[in-house]
């Protein structure tokens, strides 16, 4: 890799000169290469300025996994202008109020939005455009660190969404985190199964095009036999999933997955914590591959990772820090502390990965980051003594029992294990006389009556004594995200 590079783009334009032949991006339709792939962003850009972009504009992409995306991605960014990337999910209304929020005016999706004040342009003309030879590429000046890249809105389980605004030096950062974390090599080949628009497969992508790797692109576990070709086709080499995704596998084609084993190198999982149970039955299916979960967010990227294939039975840990990040543990007042398991405070980060902050709101920007740029989070958690982080939980989660914190989660976890459960969640509720109690919602499996009893003596089997909950609620279902984050505000209205 060139180290004078400063962003992914000019990162593109490297791997285009020096190794144009290697394999850019795949998916089950259309594959390029990185000569191909520049040439093709170069005639995208062109294209989108013959439709009035212009430097620094944003443009809505609505997110679909296929090769066309990508295209649209570094189609803009070639020519310096800012992706804000929507799910495949939302809705019209959304579309329209986030594009007059970020004040855009062209949209990219396989299907326009109706409104007089869109451009609406279309994947499919974007491919063709720049699948075009006779098309003149753009000539475009390389964008600069400090100019902003990325809007990602959040689609977190509490509050509002934000536009988090992302600069292409903050995704170099990124980049590098991510390479960091997994060892990543210029000769991988990646699998991303999960949603292409979301930050968790974007930073991947990047990752890939900094250090000149390869990404194929497959709508997560939908066909499972598309799955499976690509691995074969293209000799994968790395998976990032997220935990919903396994689940999926899991439950239909474990053994078909296992086989991988001797050609994986790695496989990694974001977005949402891996449950302990599946960490154990990934263990056993891939005794040869390096196992990662990633801690991070979309503010600030990959900051912690747990190689769970290397340090085991370490309940609550997330892992180390990744190259480029900074981290604090602080009190309430952001002072740092010295932390261990008895003197826990908030995560807080500092680096380059850092967002530039909330897109036109300057009073969230504050509230979340100081005039450093060091953001803090609400995430309680402690280094311990063998240099690793340990998550307790969210504040407002995390059950506070007479100034004992207990997390969720290692409830959750030894619920889990319970024949009768399919699934759980454990909230706080208060509690006359330690101020707080854990409450546990069970989702039943089938065929299974609830036995409060018979739950209650399993968890004090595992668990200490205070930890087992007095107070239980059957529920049909467990409210999750689209990559299986408890929604627990949904829990704490019941």
């Amino acid at each position: 890799m060139n180290n004078e590079c400063k962003t992914i783009v000019e990162a593109l334009a490297y791997h285009a000169e020096h190794q144009p032949d290697r394999l850019a991006v795949a998916d089950k339709k259309h594959t390029a290469t990185y000569g191909e792939f520049w040439q093709m962003a170069l005639r995208g850009a062109s294209y989108l300025m013959e439709q009035g972009v212009r430097r620094g504009d944003v443009v809505v992409l609505r997110g679909v996994q296929k090769f066309e995306y990508l295209l649209g991605v570094f189609s803009c960014h070639v020519m310096g202008a800012v992706i804000c990337p929507l799910e495949k999910a939302i809705r019209d209304d959304r579309i329209l109020e986030i594009m007059d929020f970020v004040g855009a005016s062209r949209y990219v999706a396989d299907k326009p939005v109706e409104s007089e004040a869109v451009c609406n342009l279309s994947y499919k003309d974007l491919l063709a455009a720049a699948s075009d030879p006779e098309r003149v590429p753009a000539q475009c000046a390389f964008p600069e660190p400090e100019d902003l890249s990325d809007i990602l809105f959040t689609t977190g389980t509490t509050g509002k969404s934000k536009g988090i605004e992302v600069t292409f030096g903050c995704n170099v950062a990124i980049a590098e985190n991510v390479i960091d974390s997994v060892s990543k090599l210029p000769d991988d080949m990646e699998l991303i199964a999960t949603p292409v628009s979301h930050s968790l497969a974007m930073r991947r992508t990047y990752a890939a095009v900094w250090i000149g790797s390869s990404l194929v692109l497959t709508e997560g576990f939908k066909f499972a036999n598309t799955f499976f070709k690509m691995m074969d086709t293209y000799r994968i080499s790395a998976v990032t999933l997220v935990p919903a995704i396994l689940e999926q596998i899991l439950a239909a084609n474990r053994d078909k997955f296992a086989s991988y084993d001797g050609q994986l190198r790695y496989i990694q999982f974001g977005s949402a914590p891996l449950s302990e149970t599946n960490k154990e039955i990934l263990l056993e299916m891939f005794p040869h591959v390096r196992l990662y979960n990633t801690y991070g967010a979309t503010e600030s990227g990959c900051t912690i990772i747990l190689e769970f294939s290397k340090h085991r039975n370490k309940t609550g840990c997330i892992g180390r820090t990744t190259v480029n990040t900074h981290l604090l543990v602080v009190d309430d007042d952001r002072n740092p502390i010295e932390s261990s398991e008895n003197n826990t405070g908030y995560l807080a980060f500092d680096g380059p990965m850092n967002m530039r902050g909330y897109h036109r709101e300057p009073e969230i920007t504050k509230e979340a980051m100081d005039d450093a740029g060091i953001i803090y989070t609400n995430d309680i958690g402690y280094i311990g003594e063998d240099g690793l982080v340990y998550l307790i939980g969210r504040k407002g989660d995390v059950i506070n029992m007479g100034g004992i914190k207990i997390a969720p989660t290692e409830i959750e976890e030894v619920a889990a294990l319970h024949p009768m459960v399919r699934d759980c969640a454990c909230i706080p509720v208060t509690d006359p006389i330690t101020g707080s109690a854990p409450k546990l919602f069970v989702e039943l499996e089938d065929g299974y009556p609830f036995d409060q009893a018979e739950l209650a003596g399993f968890l004090l089997q595992k668990l200490e004594a205070l930890k087992v909950p007095k107070v239980y609620e059957v529920i049909d279902k467990i409210p999750r995200t689209f990559n299986g984050k408890i929604i627990r505000k949904d829990l704490k209205e019941n």
